[in-house]
């Protein structure tokens, strides 16, 4: 898959809006239970976006029911904070003495093309796979700078409720799969990212459409259109989806039932990136196999 697809994984990890036309119109919600417990997934998808800010009658009946809420990580401005402390280099280097030049121009060209007065200056103190990360859903950024994505407006929802909040993994978890790739495998991921950055700019709005929907064949299907179709890319492109999205996929699971096993009659809601309870190998297939009943909620 494209690296910006799987990018997506870890990434499609507030004042709520008015409802329109635009909101979430079948949410990735889903009810679990396994004898007397029972507790909610919720996939998300992280964009801030103001048609992701209105939380569906569905998923605000579950939160109401629910004694806690768990996103991927905190939403405390300390963890914040971590994450982008981490995302930043400490051995001197800069992103122009890090990217080929090539790739350098052609990053440099690709900020210009979304708005005239953006450099590289402000990335240059990034990490590769950070700056790759940061660049495939910049547009949007730009377009609401102030807004929350979902998870957040979740997160503090429940917090001003007095709910239990907390995040499932800390961000060195998170983010332990970006820096687990070498420097060779960080260019050849930024490789793929502006390739097809460069080719399909509306990738967002569909992806933003599809998630609204809540068609989950309709999104798979958009997804895997796109795997391993270049050579170069494919041993790479296997590796990193291992490691940015099953092996968390288990790490996840594990903690949802050793936390329901430690409060069976507290009522939890897990909300993570959509893609974290789709497709093989899923938190929701591994639930099941430890006999866990998981229903889509309609």
């Amino acid at each position: 898959m494209k690296f910006l697809r799987l990018l997506v994984y870890l990434l499609l990890g507030s004042v709520l809006a008015a409802a329109s036309s635009d909101a979430i119109k079948n949410p990735f919600l889903w009810h679990v239970s396994k004898g007397d417990t029972e507790f909610y997934l919720f996939g998300t998808m992280h964009l801030a976006d103001p048609s992701l800010q209105v939380l569906p009658e569905t998923l605000g009946k579950a939160l109401e029911r629910s004694d806690a809420v768990y996103t991927e990580v905190s939403m405390e401005p300390a963890e914040q904070l971590e994450s982008t402390r981490l995302m930043q280099r400490t051995d001197g280097r800069t992103l122009q003495g890090t990217l080929s030049a090539p790739l350098y121009q052609r990053s440099a060209a690709y900020l210009r093309s979304l708005n005239p007065a953006l450099n590289m200056q402000p990335f240059e103190k990034m990490k590769l796979w950070a700056f790759s990360a940061i660049l495939q859903f910049l547009e949007a950024q730009l377009n609401h700078p102030s807004l929350p994505a979902i998870d957040s407006v979740i997160y503090q929802k429940a917090k001003k409720e007095g709910k239990e909040v907390g995040g499932i993994e800390t961000v060195e978890e998170q983010l332990a799969a970006m820096e687990a790739l070498s420097d060779q495998e960080q260019q050849l991921m930024h490789e793929a990212t502006l390739d097809y950055l460069e080719q399909n700019r509306e990738y967002v709005e569909i992806m933003q459409k599809l998630y609204i929907n809540g068609d989950e064949k309709a999104l798979m299907k958009y997804l895997t259109s796109m795997m391993f179709q270049e050579e170069k890319y494919r041993a790479l492109e296997a590796r990193f989806l291992q490691l940015i999205l099953y092996e968390r996929n288990r790490r996840m699971a594990q903690r949802i039932i050793e936390k329901v096993s430690e409060n069976p009659k507290k009522v939890y809601l897990f909300a993570f990136g959509a893609m974290h309870f789709l497709d093989k190998d899923s938190v929701i297939v591994l639930l099941e196999k430890e006999g866990f009943e998981v229903v889509r909620v309609r």
